[in-house]
């Protein structure tokens, strides 16, 4: 089961919250529908996902995109996704 925990921030505040999930297991060629599924629910663009947001979490269990990383202008100053390991 995939658990992302996902957080919209401005000013190092946080703004919103979201906790995706899906009953697959993590298959990393679905990480951008992932992320995709997401910044919907934030009513966002979905951000370019280069290999380095991939392999920091893969690495770290978190990933953070920051308002270059999107073509189209977003309401936030990073968009953080971690690995929910919640109860």
């Amino acid at each position: 089961m995939v658990k992302i925990f996902a957080k919209t921030m401005i000013d190092g505040k946080i703004k919103k919250t979201y906790k995706f999930e899906t009953p697959e297991d993590f298959e990393i060629d679905h990480f951008f529908d992932y992320v995709r599924c997401i910044c919907e629910h934030f009513d966002s663009p979905t951000p370019v996902i280069l290999a380095k947001h991939i392999r920091d979490y893969i690495i770290f269990s978190t990933v953070t995109f920051v308002k270059d990383d999107f073509v189209e202008k977003v309401f936030f100053d990073k968009l953080v996704l971690e690995t929910y390991k919640g109860i």
